[in-house]
């Protein structure tokens, strides 16, 4: 079994781009995960007295309040080792980078997108196909995940339910190929099948209570500001040069959507993600 734990960084307010990842980690590593990133979070804060309890990643790595107490550079390296404390240990990460320009370009596009212009019911059902398609092909019996989101009040029962309705428009996301007179063909879905290694449907928690979801964080705002960059000018000499170094060793455990249908579904997040962002 495995547990994916998943957050956002970015809104229409912030800028154009909006992303959310999904870290991945197996129930036997998850304790030990967990104490990894608990100790290096208490062991920072030991030595930094008044500085805020919970990770809220664009605040700390901006110095933001209280993290101005840090030095630049420790806050940085910081980062740095949560990330690969991440992937470490076959960590995978799961997830989509939009740009609201092109989202809302998508859903006026004629494509159906079920929740209109929610970008962030959209990622999240996205995210979830992403861990469908990964757990199916988990031979054994052993394709088992349980989903939990950072609490948004606001969209997470619409959430819910659509996975836990199965929605077949995102059928496309997670569709398997099988030989038929010798020739690869799509097979079709059933209620039965359609997010089917997913437990029960995605559950809330406080970003507070859980390390795993404040990690994240992390990753969804590494993520958003490599993409940033890449239309903005550097806040500091070298700051390109290191989320792109950050970035490179996490799509090292990303997964991706890979073969896919020409549906719907598909051309809908074609249209929807940003430029550089790779489904």
């Amino acid at each position: 079994m495995k547990f994916i734990y998943v957050d956002e960084s970015g809104g229409r307010d912030q800028g154009d781009v909006f992303v959310m990842c999904g870290l991945m980690v197996d129930a036997y590593k998850l304790r030990k995960k967990t104490e990894d990133f608990d100790a290096k979070l208490k062991q920072l804060l030991k030595h930094h007295p008044g500085t805020r309890v919970e990770l809220k990643t664009k605040r700390f790595i901006n110095g933001a309040g209280a993290w101005s107490e840090i030095n630049a550079e420790e806050r940085k390296q910081f980062l740095k080792e949560v990330c690969e404390l991440a992937v470490a240990n076959g960590g995978k990460i799961f997830g989509i980078g939009l740009s609201f320009e092109a989202f809302d370009a998508a859903v006026n596009g004629g494509h159906g997108h079920p929740f209109g212009n929610s970008y962030w019911i959209g990622s999240a059902m996205f995210t979830s196909s992403l861990v469908q398609k990964k757990m199916q092909g988990v031979s054994g019996g052993k394709g088992l995940s349980v989903v939990i989101m950072d609490d948004n009040k606001h969209d997470m029962a619409n959430f819910s339910d659509a996975v836990h309705g199965c929605d077949p428009w995102y059928d496309g996301l997670y569709q398997i190929q099988e030989r038929k007179r010798g020739a690869l063909a799509w097979v079709a879905r059933t209620a039965k099948s359609r997010f089917d290694h997913i437990i029960n449907t995605p559950f809330a928690i406080k970003s507070n209570h859980s390390s795993l979801v404040q990690v994240a964080d992390a990753l969804s705002y590494v993520y958003r500001r490599h993409l940033e960059l890449m239309g903005q000018p550097e806040a500091y000499t070298g700051e390109q040069e290191y989320y792109a170094g950050l970035v490179n060793a996490l799509d090292r455990a990303r997964k991706k959507i890979g073969r896919v249908p020409n549906v719907p579904c598909i051309q809908f997040f074609n249209q929807a993600k940003h430029d550089e962002w790779q489904l």
